[in-house]
């Protein structure tokens, strides 16, 4: 059963999105658990807004909200303001370009605020490399990871910025089936600033949740996306639908949006959406690491302790390219995986101890009834 200050969590969301007061709850509530838990899937700001007004939250609690608001007011003018910028540096250099994600999406929802974004996501031709490393170096950005799919920049305060090369990755089966070139299909005024068709972009959209849904799980937020641009888009069900098909997410859509109609608009709830509802409560904003690892190495087959440490030639492609074409490299990675993510290592083989076998047994039985 899902315990009630994250029941209430789904409440405060959804007077945000109809930018009301959030009602008293009715069970007693531990509101650090609360702020907590809307931290760790990123809407905090929602929370916020809808409790603002409130006369029941414990005044150290708003204070924590209330800095949290003020951070991001702070980091999004500084993302729109940098943002404007680098798209001229592009556009000087002639280098086409998509916007993609949550920087679009925000732009949907009721207020900008709404909608926090860990990084900028830009898609553009990998053929332009050189001169995008350039722009970025000459704002002074630092180059934080280079990978087969992206390149990942950063500039305190605020500003990071995921350049892709790939819409999705193609080291996953939905990846591999997502087709699309917006540079061939999109929108264009002036062939360097590219845009998708209302169904082009929700359907690149659900497949990126249903990509970190397969990888890691996913949290919240990405469900909201999905309620506010089916609320906000004008679309050819009929094509989306056809597209659902070929990439074989018929089902999965069909799980997800019953979910978001539970949680948003009061729609029914089956036992399948109410395990759902589950999973996506349990594991944060991108889900569980652990569910990574399983779904990458497969840790049916080789020792979880060993997959977590010495993962297999996919997965470190992910953070070095090279070794897809050069698989002798592999103990190379190991070690310079060992170096370059010490922290991250040690944490997860902490979370890697606390699961059986028969626990991912489960979770590929949920797994197989949502159609992933």
């Amino acid at each position: 059963m899902v315990e009630y200050y994250k029941k209430y969590l789904i409440t405060c969301l959804n007077a945000c999105l109809n930018m009301e007061t959030a009602p008293a709850p009715v069970e007693e509530i531990d509101w650090h658990r609360l702020y907590r838990f809307a931290h760790q899937n990123g809407v905090e700001n929602d929370v916020y807004l809808a409790l603002k007004d409130a006369d029941f939250v414990p005044q150290e609690e708003m204070e924590k909200y209330e800095q949290a608001f003020e951070t991001a007011l702070k980091k999004q003018e500084t993302e729109n303001e940098e943002l404007e910028e680098l798209l001229s540096k592009f556009r000087e250099n002639n280098i086409p370009y998509l916007l993609m994600k949550g920087i679009i999406t925000r732009k949907m929802y009721p207020l900008e605020i709404m909608r926090s974004a860990a990084d900028i996501d830009i898609y553009y031709l990998p053929g332009y490399t050189d001169r995008v490393r350039d722009i970025f170096f000459d704002r002074g950005y630092n180059l934080v990871f280079s990978g087969i799919s992206s390149d990942f920049y950063k500039k305190v305060p605020y500003m990071e910025v995921e350049m892709h090369k790939q819409l999705l990755s193609p080291l996953t089966k939905i990846g591999k089936n997502f087709k699309y070139n917006p540079f061939v299909n999109g929108i264009t005024a002036d062939g360097l600033d590219y845009a998708m068709s209302n169904e082009d972009f929700y359907l690149f959209h659900f497949c990126h949740l249903a990509q970190h849904f397969y990888e890691s799980g996913a949290g919240i937020k990405f469900f909201m996306d999905i309620k506010i641009l089916r609320d906000i888009l004008e679309l050819d069900e009929e094509y989306v639908s056809l597209k659902l098909k070929k990439y074989k997410l018929t089902q999965f859509h069909d799980e997800s949006v019953k979910l978001t109609y539970y949680w948003f608009k009061n729609g029914p709830a089956d036992d399948t959406t109410k395990t759902f509802e589950d999973y996506v409560l349990d594991y944060g904003a991108y889900g569980s690491g652990v569910i990574f690892d399983y779904n990458r190495t497969n840790f049916g087959k080789r020792n979880k302790y060993i997959s977590a440490v010495f993962p297999n030639a996919e997965r470190l492609a992910i953070h070095y390219p090279d070794v897809k074409e050069n698989k002798y490299k592999v103990p190379y990675y190991w070690v310079k995986r060992a170096i370059d993510y010490k922290g991250t290592i040690r944490e997860r083989l902490k979370t890697v101890g606390s699961y059986h076998h028969k626990d991912f047994d489960k979770i590929k039985d949920f797994y197989d009834k949502i159609g992933l």
